[in-house]
């Protein structure tokens, strides 16, 4: 697709098919997007995927990382009363394109990701709140791909004087960096969703959001109690100024709620070696998102994550 024809799609009123591929093991924004996905209207989620977040790699191996993200997402879906079999849920790759030469590293997530690109004739979103491994490895394994899926990434930071020209660090750019390299490099289709300073870093949930889920049982009791309380002391929590950073929230609204925030068609800037960005004009054309509007992106995702408890089936009882 092009990025003229992925921004009429996603303004279009189709539900769209995605694949969630987080990093659920670094902060709760992952899991509250998984959330948000799951109960919009708007969205068909066909399954999960969780990759490894950035560590640095003389402490923590990929192989680590990932199977605590694939828990941590685990812990959603029993939150939220799903099962992996009627959604499945896949282990991200264990190793690095990065520390793999640059070459393709055969995983679950990314079989998953070629499975339901050549399943349906329509294109999937693969919405990644974390590196960018499932989606480059799949094109890598399957360049066939590349006309089936559209990647909505939340990395890298804006294209400022200090970024451009100059060495920096994102996390989820960081966390394989040759596969954030192969990814604005390759032809696949891209929306491109910065972070600093003007990207989806903007993005907040505050106590009050958290007051307006509705509800007490299991799916509330995650969204409301549990979640909030990994990202906060209970005393912190308990103050009405406690706030989040929800840049990930910035992936699900792209497809949802896209005119809040300013979408532009530019050449997808170049990853160099020194992690610092280069501008080529002849460079391939991707979807550049910026000033995402927080207020209604938290408020698009809040009836989301209402939704989901209100669709609960059934009650475990308290969770907590």
């Amino acid at each position: 697709m092009t990025p003229e024809q992925i921004l009429a799609d996603i303004r279009s009123d189709r539900v769209k098919k995605v694949i969630m591929d987080g990093d659920y093991s670094a902060e709760i924004d992952d899991q509250y997007t998984l959330a948000y996905a799951y109960g919009h209207e708007k969205l068909e989620v066909l399954g999960v995927n969780a990759v490894a977040h950035y560590a640095e790699p003389r402490f923590t191996k990929t192989s680590t990382i990932v199977r605590i993200s694939l828990g941590k997402a685990a812990e959603v879906y029993w939150g939220l009363g799903l099962s992996p079999e009627e959604l499945p849920l896949n282990m991200g790759p264990e190793k690095q394109i990065t520390h793999n030469n640059g070459e393709a590293v055969d995983c679950a997530s990314a079989r998953f990701i070629i499975e339901m690109a050549h399943k349906y004739d329509e294109p999937i979103y693969i919405i990644t709140t974390g590196p960018c491994s499932s989606a480059v490895n799949a094109c890598l394994m399957d360049p066939t791909i590349m006309d089936k899926i559209v990647v909505v990434w939340l990395g890298g930071n804006c294209l400022t004087d200090d970024y451009v020209g100059k060495p920096f660090h994102e996390w989820n750019m960081h966390a394989d960096f040759k596969a954030s390299q192969l990814l604005l490099d390759m032809d696949i289709p891209l929306i491109m969703l910065p972070c600093d300073p003007v990207g989806s870093v903007k993005i907040e949930m505050k106590r009050s959001d958290i007051d307006a889920i509705e509800g007490r049982n299991t799916p509330a009791q995650l969204l409301k109690q549990k979640l909030p309380r990994i990202d906060a002391k209970d005393a912190d929590f308990a103050k009405p100024t406690w706030r989040k950073v929800m840049c990930d929230y910035m992936g699900v609204a792209a497809l949802t709620l896209p005119d809040a925030m300013q979408l532009d068609i530019i050449p997808a800037p170049k990853l160099c070696d020194d992690r610092s960005y280069a501008i080529d004009e002849s460079r391939r054309k991707i979807i550049w998102g910026t000033y995402p509007d927080s207020d209604a992106i938290v408020a698009d995702a809040t009836k989301a994550l209402n939704n989901v408890v209100k669709n609960f089936p059934y009650d475990f009882g308290d969770y907590i």
